[in-house]
């Protein structure tokens, strides 16, 4: 078993662009609307706070992967600026752009 080591921002523009290429052109389009530069922003787990990547600002939240669970999701932070835990969804870049496609 390995030890766990944080994601890179080079590891996770190279994830990024995987995904992007698996994405519908409709999600690209969606996805290209929203995407920022990644950022790293706290994230309040059980347990204390740790830093997720946010890739993009969707008007239901920022849209942010989650390299201990190894997903991604959308989440508001709150007035400190930290998301909040939102499960172990893990998913993908285009579910969770389908998701909230459909939502926003």
């Amino acid at each position: 078993m390995t030890e766990w080591e944080p994601i890179t921002a080079a590891e996770l523009q190279a994830l990024l662009d995987g995904e992007v290429e698996r994405c519908s052109p409709t999600l690209r389009a969606f996805f290209s609307t929203y995407r920022v530069d990644p950022y790293a922003v706290p994230f309040r787990r059980v347990g204390g706070l740790e830093y997720v990547w946010v890739v993009a600002e969707l008007p239901a939240g920022r849209l942010y992967y989650e390299d201990v669970e190894e997903g991604f999701e959308v989440g508001r932070p709150d007035a400190n600026g930290v998301l909040d835990d939102n499960g172990c969804n893990q998913l993908e870049l285009h579910h969770a752009l389908t998701r909230w496609a459909a939502s926003g």
